[in-house]
């Protein structure tokens, strides 16, 4: 089997699709890897390195597509590189198709693709895999991300986040109570803050109180709370996840408005289009605005910044699944694998989640159904 990753240095993107320890993984079963040159040079990894561990190093995106059953990308596919995709090509990453462009999407469905996207590969508990190994990383990193932007020389009201004797500590509202908000929920409140989690699933808010022995403060997330602890928020962390949808709203441009100025907002969701009104997508090199008074720090590809750890959990992650379709096929595997086949944005040229295909009007197919008995 044919396995391809691409650079994808010009989107800003910082992360590699494969580790040098993952392409050995494959490489040792006789699978051959193409990997883009450069691919992972901002995840501190070096061609020579891939190379030592059997990739094949190729110069051109052109040509890991050429070449390549199976080719991983980390962002999404933009215009360019959807037209270098070949027909009956499998492709691997964060496809995001519930904000992608419509053409983008007619174009990949034409060349009879099939798509995987990380973050609905989702396990019979309902965990998601691939979320949660990045959603651990996302979450340290909103404690390094508020303690700086807090600070008077970026705008922020000049406090830290623990407190000290005489003063009281920041307070962190999260919105949320998957693993995104539980894993932002333990480093803020080791850090000492004064933490409010505001979620709508009963059962995970009782169980953020059990991890954290009653420390957190939890609220149904109406309405009504939503536009309380947004006013004295310090940090206001958008952690709603709906797997293959579009984020929902959670807090209005209104209650924006009645924060406190000089607070932060980090909206998690915006990969998936934000929950926040106010939020749009920034970058790594620009990571913030101010709004209405109010920091938003809105990166889709948060983890990106931490490059060579999310990395190693991406590889860690998909080179078994890869090794399971090199031994027997990927429909073999989708009928054996349900958590892969619920990760299916496309399957064959066709449209295999319901909600994607409601968004744009398209046909949708049962994967299920398409697969050979």
């Amino acid at each position: 089997m044919n396995i391809g990753v691409i650079n994808e240095s010009s989107k800003i993107e910082n992360r590699a699709g494969l580790s040098p320890s993952g392409v050995s993984l494959l490489t040792e079963e006789g699978h051959t890897v193409y990997v883009q040159a450069g691919a992972g040079l901002k995840a501190g990894y070096t061609n020579e390195e891939y190379a030592d561990l059997g990739a094949k190093i190729v110069f051109t995106k052109d040509e890991v597509f050429g070449r390549s059953d199976i080719v991983l990308n980390i962002s999404p596919l933009n215009e360019e590189e959807s037209k270098l995709v070949k027909t009956d090509q499998i492709l691997f990453g964060f496809h995001h198709l519930a904000v992608a462009r419509k053409n983008i999407v007619e174009g990949l469905l034409k060349k009879n693709v099939t798509i995987v996207g990380y973050e609905i590969i989702q396990k019979d508990d309902e965990t998601l895999p691939f979320i949660e190994g990045l959603s651990e990383v996302a979450g340290q990193m909103c404690l390094t991300i508020s303690g700086h932007y807090l600070q008077t020389s970026q705008g922020g009201q000049g406090i830290i986040i623990g407190g000290v004797v005489s003063v009281p500590p920041a307070t962190a509202v999260i919105i949320g109570s998957g693993v995104l908000a539980r894993s932002a929920i333990k480093s803020l409140l080791g850090a000492g803050a004064h933490t409010i989690a505001l979620g709508r699933f009963m059962d995970r808010l009782r169980e953020l109180e059990e991890m954290t022995s009653g420390r957190l403060v939890t609220l149904f997330a109406s309405h009504y709370n939503l536009a309380r602890m947004t006013k004295i928020a310090d940090i206001l962390i958008g952690a709603v996840l709906r797997p293959g949808e579009r984020a929902p709203i959670m807090v209005t441009r209104e209650m924006v408005k009645e924060m406190k100025k000089g607070s932060l907002i980090i909206d998690l969701a915006i990969d998936q289009g934000g929950c926040i009104e106010t939020s749009r997508p920034t970058t790594l090199e620009q990571p913030t605005f101010i709004e209405e008074g109010i920091i938003h720090y809105c990166v889709p590809n948060i983890t990106s910044a931490v490059s060579r750890t999310s990395t190693k959990v991406l590889s860690n992650l998909v080179a078994p699944c890869l090794l399971e379709i090199g031994e027997f096929g990927i429909e073999k595997i989708l009928k054996k694998n349900l958590a892969l086949t619920r990760g299916l944005y496309i399957y064959k040229g066709k449209i295999a989640r319901k909600s994607i295909a409601e968004r744009y009007g398209l046909e949708y197919r049962d994967p299920l159904a398409s697969l050979k008995v």
